[in-house]
């Protein structure tokens, strides 16, 4: 299996779904069972698809934090137990065939990866668990993945794929730095300024203001466009971590999707993107109470005719 061979994963998940003795994985199933996209709640225990770009694993959750989750791969194939891996029965997963995890793998994933539930494979877990704690000891040459050249492949792959998901690029660390830089002094822009800006931009004159008021971060695009027309970025107050934390949750992937979509966003660029507008229309809201950011969130997907829960 190489890494460009694991977006297979859901396309064979869906193959398995549609014969008899595995109905559980379809669509509507996976909805009945975990609820719509807007609810989902990662927990350990449950057999998570991460996406990042063309990379695709299946992952077992074993701890689940705010931001991050522990996880180990699970592969479908090969089948395959020894001291790097074990199995799961198939009496104990929806694919009513065993499958592979390995716990020599296991790393701390930004929760941002999830991008479904799969299953729930309970107190199977736990010896999953047991095994990333209490490793088993053997010697190279008489390992299994010394002698195997599937397994040694498969787990090389995975190992890949892990390193990428979980890579800080320096695009990533350059966006975020570039979101906050510099100003504008709207006292000293000409009316003619402005206007330059609304039509290069295709917005109206308040979505302008809003940007140069820090209302809102420009997307990569914006910023470019208003470095030329005015000389500088905007600054822009970041939006409350609650927010961006909340954002990271993959009951709101969706969203990020057709975010990402719209403006050729990255995902991270697109998370960011909404939290400010979502931020915004909060600070227009009055109250001392403290926001509950789902709530807000599916109030603005509302005024903007979105659903978060939209099969994507």
């Amino acid at each position: 299996m190489t890494s460009s061979e694991t977006v297979w994963v859901p396309k064979h998940l869906v193959a398995l779904a549609q014969q008899v003795a595995a109905p559980q994985l379809t669509e509507s199933a996976l909805e009945r069972r975990f609820g719509p996209r807007s609810t989902w709640a990662p927990a350990p225990g449950q057999i998570w698809r991460a996406l990042r770009d063309d990379i695709g694993l299946l992952v077992l959750l074993l701890a689940v934090d705010a931001d991050s989750v522990t996880a180990v791969p699970v592969t479908v194939e090969p089948i395959t137990e020894n001291p790097g891996s074990m199995l799961i029965e198939g009496e104990v997963t929806s694919l009513n065939s065993p499958v592979t995890v390995w716990p020599g793998l296991c790393r701390e994933l930004p929760i941002s990866l999830l991008d479904r539930p799969v299953d729930d494979v309970g107190t199977a877990a736990r010896q999953v668990a047991d095994r990333v704690a209490r490793p088993q000891k053997v010697s190279e040459a008489a390992s299994p993945l010394s002698a195997d050249p599937d397994v040694s492949e498969a787990r090389a792959a995975l190992e890949d794929d892990l390193a990428a998901m979980t890579e800080v690029t320096a695009t990533e660390v350059e966006t975020t730095e570039a979101e906050t830089a510099g100003g504008i002094n709207i006292d000293a822009l000409a009316p003619e300024t402005l206007d330059e800006a609304a039509t290069r931009l295709g917005a109206p004159l308040p979505v302008v203001l809003d940007l140069i008021d820090g209302k809102r971060a420009p997307t990569p695009q914006e910023a470019v466009i208003m470095r030329e027309v005015f000389g500088a970025a905007p600054t822009a107050t970041p939006p409350p971590l609650g927010l961006v934390t909340e954002f990271n949750q993959p009951r709101w992937r969706g969203l990020v999707r057709q975010r990402k979509r719209r403006d050729e966003l990255t995902d991270s660029e697109a998370r960011l993107a909404l939290a400010y507008e979502v931020s915004a229309m909060a600070a227009r809201q009055t109250g001392d109470q403290a926001p509950s950011w789902p709530d807000r969130i599916r109030r603005w997907a509302e005024a903007h005719q979105l659903d978060p829960d939209a099969a994507e």
